[in-house]
């Protein structure tokens, strides 16, 4: 079968096709037999008149093509053919970082975390080199990609690691103008600016960044909620545990550098990708952990030993069939590097070079300066790692999906992007973001009331003038006309002001019931919905109608938890509880007293621990946890929960997939518990 000559290309290989652009391996021929693989990226022909879309993906070819650097996959070629546009762009034999951390979960094993820095120092240097590029003349670009998220950052077989698709990347001379307050991007990787719609710089790429690295020491989705008003509610409000609350192998001294990246004001951020890149280069010096380019390359090609012997096989096959006029092994060396003859992907482990081991999460625990303090579950070196959550941790964004043996991943994921906003560019409805200062407000479109607060997203909304009302107490009602664009997707920011004091009038308040509670024996801690009251016995009054839960706590006794319902019309209420002890007394034999004028020395009573035991809950990617008599404990993550001891049914629910598990826990009295769930 003939070959597709394409401008000045022969397309090889149809890798993807999507909803803007289709996706080739493409081979470039010059004289005296030299040939070179890339990757041709060439618009749908119905797309060819749509003057905006054009517009955009010329912007992308102009911004990538000035930019050289080795962490940057670079732009070789822009042309035009038959009316449509395409692009030509360095091929890059590897997978994105989201595919690397699935594969080694199959291959049962994590990324380790020296790696993972590794990773997100190379992305820090090739973002830095963008931010800082200016034009001939010296003027700043002021390049802000704005896209950052693990299918954006490649990492190839030889250790490379590329940032890819800066298809809505923002420079000073754009031709497109990006709207004041339109939000492009992935939601869940949004810096809190970006997210409301504020002016970026790069700061929000060093925010992006930050969140790929917390996801991938962590192994869970950081802001992912079930919708994206959640999502971008969760990144306004960037409420953020350190790393190694979340995985105690993880090392403390990383979490600064972490939470640094991911500060919600960005004046607290690192100034720069460079900064970033520093403080964990400064990290692996300081703690003397081999996470070279070369020890990159040999984990890739271990967790990916099977699909390197897998291509070289197929690679034969395939560019037989596809193409008489070159030989079969010309074809093995160009199309598949370091595939036709022995390489570190397919010999045997026992012919390899010896490599300094690059420690696991587990062996850096134990690493003198690294972290101090106790291991709750120490393992040993050499133990089997429990894989690391599953492939919903990095869930993949709405985009191409690859076909063929030689994936090229840097096209795949800027077709992604690409998809997206042309979503934006060609829909016949407009997508609106409506935001407060301060958030919460109920919002009020057409006049029909919805069930969602700011930030909130409207239904797709036709072009014109709508009645806009946003109503939150304490501050005075706003009452508008929203102009809604012919189509893709704007925020309405507002800013909402304070009422004026108004006369408070006392609300009638719920009549009270005097309640009194007591145990035996008596002096047990009494909490209420898990706040402290005092001891019993104990006389505390609460509102008719209320449904709390009652704690008791005594040295030597099993903790007891109850529900209480305080009923109406009742206006005293008692209740009793009997305490068990920890360990069951045995009767005591009689003993005939002895005849003495000594009083008989009193022996003070053995005070033991309670008996509460702790528990780690591990949702995969994320769930609500109830445990009754339990109140809900919110989403995962979260941290480490004490409970009495005893058995309890948790149910796990995750709202996005819809899905619900029930799980039998048993708590037991001063031990560590660790509770995983998986929805996959």
């Amino acid at each position: 079968m003939s070959l597709e000559t394409y401008g000045r290309y022969q397309l090889i290989k149809k890798l993807a096709t999507g909803g803007m652009a289709q996706i080739y391996l493409a081979r470039q021929s010059g004289v005296q037999g030299f040939e070179k693989l890339l990757v041709v990226k060439r618009i749908l022909p119905h797309l060819a008149e749509n003057e905006d879309f054009i517009t955009m993906f010329l912007d992308e070819a102009r911004i990538a093509a000035r930019l050289n650097h080795p962490n940057v996959v670079q732009i070789f070629d822009l042309g035009q053919q038959d009316e449509t546009f395409y692009i030509a762009m360095e091929y890059i034999h590897g997978d994105d970082v989201r595919k690397v951390w699935k594969q080694a979960e199959r291959q049962g094993t994590q990324v380790p975390v020296p790696l993972i820095c590794r990773i997100i120092i190379e992305a820090c240097a090739g973002l830095d080199y963008a931010h800082k590029k200016t034009d001939v003349s010296g003027r700043p670009l002021n390049i802000v990609h704005r896209d950052i998220s693990p299918q954006n950052i490649l990492v190839s077989f030889e250790g490379g690691v590329k940032v890819v698709d800066f298809g809505i990347a923002k420079a000073a001379d754009q031709a497109t103008v990006t709207k004041s307050g339109v939000l492009k991007g992935k939601y869940s990787y949004m810096s809190p600016e970006q997210a409301q719609g504020q002016p970026v710089d790069a700061r929000t790429d060093v925010f992006a960044l930050g969140v790929v690295l917390y996801e991938l020491l962590t192994g869970t989705r950081l802001f992912k909620r079930a919708n994206d008003i959640q999502t971008l509610s969760a990144v306004t409000e960037c409420k953020v545990q350190p790393p190694s609350f979340i995985d105690e192998r993880l090392p403390r001294d990383l979490d600064d550098i972490v939470m640094r990246a991911l500060a919600r004001e960005r004046e607290e951020r690192f100034a720069n990708a460079r900064e970033l890149q520093e403080a964990l280069e400064g990290w692996l010096l300081k703690n003397k952990l081999p996470s070279s380019s070369v020890h990159l390359a040999a984990f890739m090609q271990d967790i990916y030993a099977e699909r390197l012997a897998r291509e070289a096989e197929e690679g034969r096959l395939l560019f037989t069939e596809s193409s008489q006029e070159l030989s079969q092994g010309d074809v093995l060396d160009k199309a598949t590097p370091n595939a036709a003859k022995p390489t570190r992907s397919v010999r045997s482990k026992a012919t390899r070079e010896p490599l300094p081991r690059v420690p696991s999460r587990d062996q850096m625990t134990r690493a003198e300066g690294v972290r101090s303090g106790p291991i709750s579950q120490p393992v040993a070196l050499g133990d089997e790692v429990k894989p690391p959550p599953t492939e919903n941790s990095l869930p993949m964004q709405p985009g191409l999906s690859r076909t063929g043996p030689l994936a090229v991943l840097a096209v795949a994921a800027a077709v992604a992007a690409g998809v997206a906003a042309y979503a934006l560019v060609g829909s016949s409805r407009a997508h609106v973001v409506v935001t407060s200062d301060p958030p919460g407000a109920t919002v009020r479109f057409s006049g029909r009331a919805l069930d969602c607060r700011t930030p909130c997203t409207l239904p797709a909304v036709e072009a014109g003038e709508h009645a806009l009302e946003l109503v939150k107490d304490g501050f005075r009602p706003v009452k508008t006309s929203l102009a809604v664009a012919a189509r893709g997707e704007q925020v309405a920011p507002f800013t909402l002001e304070p009422a004026p004091a108004a006369k408070v009038v006392p609300a009638a308040l719920p009549a009270e019931v005097a309640v009194r509670l007591t145990s035996a024996p008596p002096g047990a801690t009494v909490t209420i919905d898990g706040a402290p009251r005092g001891v019993t016995p104990l006389e505390l009054t609460l509102p008719e109608g209320a449904a709390v839960a009652v704690g008791l706590e005594l040295g030597g006794y099993l903790p007891e938890v109850a529900q209480l319902a305080v009923p109406a019309g009742q206006p005293n209420l008692e209740r009793a509880f009997t305490l068990t002890p920890e360990v069951p007394v045995a009767p005591k034999p009689e003993v005939t007293p002895k005849t003495t004028t000594e009083p008989k020395a009193q022996r003070p009573p053995e005070v033991r621990p309670s008996a509460v035991g702790t528990v780690r809950f591990v949702a995969t990617p994320y769930a609500t946890v109830e445990c009754p008599p339990y109140k809900s404990f919110g989403d995962t993550p979260f941290g480490d929960k004490q409970m009495a001891a005893g058995e309890y049914r948790c149910v796990f629910t995750n709202g996005e997939l819809g899905q619900s598990k029930t799980v039998q826990v048993r708590v037991e009295a001063n031990e560590v518990q660790k509770v995983k769930v998986s929805f996959e």
